[in-house]
């Protein structure tokens, strides 16, 4: 049976919320220069993601910052950078988002490349990633990132006809993102959103949606 991208990112979901209490998931690709990009969230909170690059050079757990390490999962404590940058990281990002601990597993292709990541984060009340939530996340990396490097080597579901634009927007609407997260994300008008979603159930020959996620997850 094949699983759609969007399918196998909420299995990786459901796997690690399983076994690791987490206040928020994210599921990341890298570029070619690894930066982090194509964000997903599993609660659908997208406050911090036009707010992420002006701090992106203060991440402790930037993927430039690992790309040669041999281990792939750390929390908050084995961070890269000073510890003004990363207290500034922590105050100036993570605790207006309401989180305080991350922990990270850099997700790798066979040849050992930096693909993607799962970055957890909790609230100041769950408290820090004990050792042996690290040790399951070490465990669960080898398998989340074979899961994953199939599901971004296989191409995402696609309409004829879109503009780049409207293929954009298609991508969300296959994750579940309302108008406004779509607008937010992608720093769009929420009527142009509305006009883009309209256009896409058009070409689709869908009538709302939910039949569109039907179709095409």
């Amino acid at each position: 049976m094949m699983f759609s991208s969007s399918q196998i990112r909420q299995q990786i979901f459901s796997a690690v919320r399983a076994v690791i209490p987490t206040g928020r998931l994210c599921l990341y690709r890298t570029d070619a220069n690894l930066e982090p990009c194509d964000f997903r969230f599993d609660d659908g909170d997208t406050r911090w993601i036009p707010v992420y690059p002006r701090f992106a050079h203060l991440d402790p757990f930037h993927p430039r910052h690992f790309g040669q390490h041999r281990n792939s999962v750390f929390s908050s404590a084995q961070g890269a950078g000073t510890t003004a940058q990363r207290e500034a990281y922590l105050r100036g990002f993570l605790q207006p988002m309401g989180m305080s601990f991350k922990m990270e597993a850099f997700l790798r292709d066979p040849e050992g490349c930096i693909v993607g990541g799962v970055r957890l984060s909790r609230p100041s009340e769950m408290g820090e990633f004990r050792l042996d939530e690290v040790a399951v996340l070490r465990g669960l990396q080898p398998l989340i990132s074979s899961v994953w490097c199939s599901s971004i080597a296989r191409p995402e579901p696609m309409l004829p006809d879109l503009t780049p634009r409207e293929s954009e927007v298609f991508h969300r609407l296959l994750v579940g993102q309302s108008n406004k997260q779509i607008a937010l994300e992608l720093s769009m008008a929420l009527p142009t959103v509305k006009t883009h979603v309209k256009s896409i159930l058009y070409k689709a020959d869908r009538p709302n949606r939910v039949a569109l996620i039907a179709r095409y997850r």
